[in-house]
């Protein structure tokens, strides 16, 4: 019966082109992970280094001139009404006011921070189901893997369950079920199989290698990928980083009015 199975030109096919399909999808992790773990990593570091800290700084100087008119605003209404005020409570009733503003600059702050720390993250919360999955999947590369249980492991077995950790610490279950999929890979000699059981792993390895072609193309779509064409231009960087700048230097100096202005009315009333 396993003979006549081996011998049936649909198995052979079948056969044929889930190894194709292994070796495709071993290509497309590669390549996925290229995306994630160096290249969008380094492109970030740059852009943050070019112009992300430029647009920190706009960001930066746009609070201070809003909450410094703010504070004139404040200052003049008391004095409108020839009432006197308390700076130190003008002052918390800003904090309040600009909470949000100062949350996003601290925001901004830890971005260009974990840039340097190569710190990306992917993926969304797992239902119920999916963590019953991810853990059943992870259970089982460590039973096959784990080197305490397996000794002679080789190093491309040692690679794929130090794959596994990661994923299962980010809690990745497309990740952990590629290297699943990786690990059970057919070959002839696996004779028990029937056709039944090949379509369905050859279903199972078409689905993935749709899921990664996806996940490239959006990471090619997305920042930090999508601001590649504008680093590598050395001329249309400068153009932007000049850009910025003057933005940035417009602000310093409408900043140093409006400091100068705010002084001009405390001193007007005392």
């Amino acid at each position: 019966m396993t003979k006549e199975i081996i011998n049936n030109p649909e198995f052979e096919s079948i056969l044929s082109l889930i190894q194709e399909l292994e070796t495709e999808l071993s290509n497309l992790v590669h390549d996925r992970d290229v995306l994630i773990y160096h290249i969008c990593p380094k492109l970030q570091a740059e852009y943050m280094m070019k112009i992300g800290k430029l647009e920190y700084a706009i960001f930066e100087y746009q609070c201070k001139i809003s909450r410094t008119k703010r504070k004139i605003e404040i200052i003049q209404s008391f004095l409108n009404k020839e009432q006197s005020y308390d700076i130190s409570k003008i002052e918390e009733q800003l904090d309040r006011e600009y909470q949000e503003y100062t949350e996003k600059l601290i925001q901004k702050q830890k971005e260009i921070e974990s840039a340097r720390l190569k710190n990306s993250s992917f993926g969304t919360p797992l239902t119920e189901e999916e963590s019953s999955e991810l853990k059943k999947l992870y259970t089982q590369i460590v039973k096959k893997l784990h080197p305490d249980i397996n000794p002679n492991t080789t190093e491309e077995q040692h690679s794929q369950f130090n794959d596994a950790v990661n994923a299962y610490k980010r809690a990745d279950l497309s990740e952990m079920r590629i290297i699943f999929l990786l690990l059970e890979k057919t070959s002839v000699t696996e004779t028990t199989s029937s056709i039944d059981k090949l379509k369905t792993r050859k279903e199972m390895l078409l689905n993935e290698k749709n899921y990664l072609i996806n996940e490239i193309q959006k990471i090619k779509e997305t920042f930090p990928f999508s601001i590649k064409n504008l680093l590598q231009d050395s001329e249309k960087l400068q153009s932007k980083i000049n850009e910025l700048t003057n933005v940035l230097t417009e602000h310093q100096e409408q900043y140093k009015a409006i400091e100068k202005r705010l002084g001009d009315t405390i001193l007007r009333h005392e």
